[in-house]
């Protein structure tokens, strides 16, 4: 019989727990946070949201490059300055400012299709 389980033997007579560790102790264990999730950071409600990957350059002063990946939320009201999405009258999908082509100023061939809420800029070229 080896020396653990004599002590827990003991410890179980006489109505008692021991504890017992090997080894380093994990510096995570501790820990209580939740994890990190993307999803639940990025998508505020999954049923409305979309990923979209953006071609082009014209957004780089806005901070968003082409191959970027924007997530867009067809349930959220745009404010002025917001980038949004819209249809044209051609299907084509293109984003803007929603000052830009907000109700007030907008021709008929524009329609408001979601509001980006994030972008994902990658470092890496894979």
């Amino acid at each position: 019989m080896d020396t653990l389980n004599l002590l827990q033997e003991t410890a179980t007579a006489l109505g008692s727990d021991v504890a017992t560790h090997a080894g380093f102790p994990n510096p995570a264990a501790g820990r209580t946070r939740t994890p990190l999730s993307l999803d639940k950071l990025l998508i505020t409600s999954p049923a409305s949201t979309y990923l979209f990957r953006i071609r082009g350059h014209s957004w780089h002063d806005s901070g968003i490059y082409d191959g970027d990946i924007a997530v867009v939320n067809r349930a959220l009201r745009p404010k002025p300055s917001a980038i949004v999405v819209y249809t044209t009258d051609t299907g084509e999908l293109c984003i803007a400012k929603w000052s830009k082509i907000c109700p007030q100023h907008t021709t008929q061939d524009a329609t408001l299709w979601g509001v980006v809420s994030a972008t994902i800029h990658l470092t890496l070229n894979s």
